[in-house]
């Protein structure tokens, strides 16, 4: 394998985080048809004694480098230790409750290679209990220009998917851990630095909503959710991202959404922004 194709992969486990969960989305990245160099696991505060365990075993594996943080400090942050921890060139995000398809890693170093780009992710499927469960999918755009024209109102990658070069991170001094979401703050930066995007055109991932679906979707929804998003518009603007025509068009289109009736919320989250 060629060094400059080597893959660190970093993922944070924290409290809340179920041992099952947890244990397929190790096992997924280690049955990879294009293998990683190294698996960072930033234990991100207390974790309860099945995730102790777990991280156990796991370190007697060589490709698993496990860190540990005396507090809970929220995903950024684990990020950025993470990623700086690296020892290879390209980073793969995962989370810890999310199941890779096998060629996951194999389909995105191929694109990012033959199209030479810095930030690779893919599309996904939501799942409830398991993956027979399918409850939706999200598909977002594949070519570097139409992301961008994507990105002045959504994300234009499904964070858990990406695949990026460190040498962005390094350039973006990582993710922001005062804005949030931190993920579409560091792709907009990465777009002003002049980084190109892509996403492969197959599922890659199977990203876990769980039994408690309504709980899940909950977490992007209500007046904090809604707070945080006003403040990431307005640094979009800050940043030269937006000017005042897409910034009163995000604020009025996306900002709204969150206090909605949380019914009405929910169907156009399952019927409208995930198509």
């Amino acid at each position: 394998m060629d060094i400059y194709n080597r893959i660190s992969v970093v993922m944070s486990v924290y409290k809340n985080d179920k041992v099952s969960f947890f244990k397929e989305a190790v096992e997924s990245l280690l049955e990879q048809t294009y293998q990683p160099s190294e698996i960072i696991i930033v234990v991100d505060g207390y974790v309860n004694e099945g995730i102790d365990n777990l991280l156990e075993d796991l370190s007697n594996n060589f490709l698993i480098k496990i860190i540990r943080l005396s507090q809970n400090s929220g995903l950024a942050n684990a990020l950025n230790i993470g990623v700086k921890k690296a020892q290879y060139p390209l980073i793969a995000r995962m989370d810890s409750d999310d199941i890779c398809f096998k060629d996951r890693f194999e389909k995105q170093v191929e694109y990012l290679n033959k199209e030479n780009l810095d930030i690779v992710g893919g599309q996904i499927i939501e799942f409830g209990i398991d993956t027979q469960d399918v409850i939706s999918e999200r598909k977002v755009p594949v070519k570097h220009q139409e992301m961008v024209r994507f990105m002045k109102l959504r994300s234009p990658f499904s964070h858990p998917t990406i695949i990026f070069k460190k040498e962005v991170f390094t350039s973006l001094e990582g993710y922001d851990t005062v804005i949030f979401p931190e993920d579409y703050d560091f792709f907009v930066r990465a777009y002003l630095k002049g980084f190109q995007f892509g996403n492969v055109n197959q599922n890659i991932l199977w990203f876990r909503l769980g039994d408690d679906r309504i709980n899940t979707i909950k977490r992007r929804w209500g007046k904090s959710y809604a707070r945080n998003e006003y403040k990431l518009y307005k640094n979009f603007l800050k940043l030269g991202f937006y000017n005042y025509f897409y910034f009163f068009k995000a604020v009025v289109l996306k900002v709204p959404l969150r206090v909605l009736p949380f019914i009405v919320y929910k169907f156009i989250y399952f019927n409208i922004l995930r198509r």
